[in-house]
């Protein structure tokens, strides 16, 4: 009988055994995840329909939906800034560009300080799509992400009201040392100071035991006070005379209605420049060619020109901003502030009390710009206005017609610095804009 002798491993056979020995081996030697994908056939998944049945790892976190967009509220701490914040957070730097554009006119994350909080939204891919600033328990600024990759600034206020609290005092060595102890801020005592500083010599005419009185207006929001305060009126006893500053208008007067304070400049510089760029709340941005708010006018000032102050204040920010370059803020008591951009050099400290007509700093061209010149703003009530046709502060006495009106604050200032019980006895006082 003969019998055909069968094969069993024909050469092919072998090439696949092989073959498969070494799949084996390599999967061996590779991580288990890799492994898993070498060994089980590739399957074609739509991922909007198919189902992940894996585990995710316990450190990891899912990514977050459409309708639950990640949020991060984080706390200002000393030395903090915006570039390291985004950059803590994961943001590009593209994204702190477009926002620091975005702020340019209104420089509210030039400063931030210590204690101060930032919100941070993102949307479901983890993009920035809106930075809210929060100033005080009062008030927001919003950074909302457009669809072109830029920024809008938007501020939003609570209700609020306001209360007088009283501060009564006498004069043990200095005012500056006396109005501290009565519970008195700096910025306080140097707008005082500043008030009443045409009519005495704070340093030579004051002797131990002349008293003053003081009203302070607190902003408040419900019960929480928004950290914002103004002075209503002072009143300073000394020997035969006493001296008086009442708030009226957003500027202060004495008790007669005769400004306490020299009428402001129109202009910051000794002669008048062209205006190369007018106030305009819808310009077309020179450089990014966006339509952008131009909240103030812009000077063709030689690089070191001297730059004044337009009325008696106080310095209250100097910063160096990528846009706006070197700047100053300067609170001039009462509703008026004014700012200036794209300094050269500035020659005032932060807290400086500065004079009407006093230099402050040489124009130049930092930050950007399409050349030399002075970005000059007037702000009234925190508003910006145009410099070169808002009221101002001009005239020396109360007109006429508002006579009535001042007569009726100053009674009621009055009665409030004579009968409040104590300085820390709050009275209600709605505020109107007229007062």
């Amino acid at each position: 009988m003969t019998f055909n002798r069968v094969q069993f491993f024909t050469p092919l056979h072998k090439i696949l055994l092989v073959m498969a020995s070494l799949i084996l081996a390599i999967a061996v030697m590779m991580p288990s995840n890799q492994a898993s994908a070498l060994l089980l056939p590739s399957l074609s998944i739509n991922p909007e329909t198919s189902v992940n049945t894996r585990q995710p790892l316990a450190k990891k976190e899912p990514l977050p939906q459409s309708d639950n967009k990640k949020q991060i509220q984080w706390q200002v701490k000393l030395g903090d800034n915006l570039s390291y914040i985004f950059q803590e957070n994961g943001i590009p730097a593209a994204e702190l560009q477009e926002i620091m554009q975005a702020d340019t006119q209104h420089l509210d994350l030039e400063a931030l300080q210590p204690g101060g909080r930032l919100g941070l939204d993102f949307t479901d891919n983890n993009t920035l799509s809106q930075l809210t600033l929060y100033r005080d328990p009062a008030r927001k600024i919003i950074y909302t992400r457009q669809s072109d990759g830029s920024y809008q600034h938007q501020k939003k206020q609570a209700k609020t009201h306001w209360v007088s609290e009283v501060y009564r005092g006498r004069i043990e060595g200095s005012f500056y040392l006396s109005a501290r102890h009565v519970g008195l801020d700096q910025s306080q005592i140097a707008l005082i100071s500043q008030l009443l500083g045409y009519q005495l010599d704070f340093r030579r005419d004051l002797r131990a035991g002349d008293r003053f009185t003081v009203v302070i207006g607190r902003e408040m929001t419900d019960k929480i006070a928004t950290g914002q305060t103004q002075v209503e009126s002072v009143s300073l006893e000394r020997r035969q005379r006493t001296h008086y500053a009442f708030r009226f208008k957003g500027h202060y007067y004495d008790d007669k209605g005769i400004s306490v304070t020299p009428a402001f400049l129109r202009w910051p510089t000794h002669k008048r420049f062209r205006i190369s760029s007018a106030f305009n709340k819808n310009r077309l941005h020179p450089i990014t060619k966006r339509r952008a708010p131009h909240h103030g006018v812009d000077l063709a000032t030689p690089v070191g020109t001297p730059i004044l102050s337009t009325g008696d204040g106080v310095v209250t920010r100097i910063g160096n901003h990528p846009f706006a370059g070197k700047y100053i803020d300067i609170n001039h008591g009462g509703s008026y502030t004014t700012r200036y951009l794209h300094l050269h050099r500035i020659q005032v400290k932060r807290g400086s009390q500065v004079k009407r007509g006093q230099r402050i700093a040489l124009s130049g061209n930092t930050g950007r710009s399409t050349g030399p010149h002075l970005h000059f703003e007037l702000h009234i009530d925190g508003q910006p206005v145009d410099p070169m046709t808002a009221k101002i502060p001009t005239a020396a006495a109360i007109k006429p017609q508002n006579a009535s009106k001042f007569a009726d604050l100053r009674q009621q200032q009055l009665a409030v610095m004579q009968h409040a019980t104590s300085n820390s006895g709050l009275q209600t006082a709605q505020k109107s804009r007229d007062f």
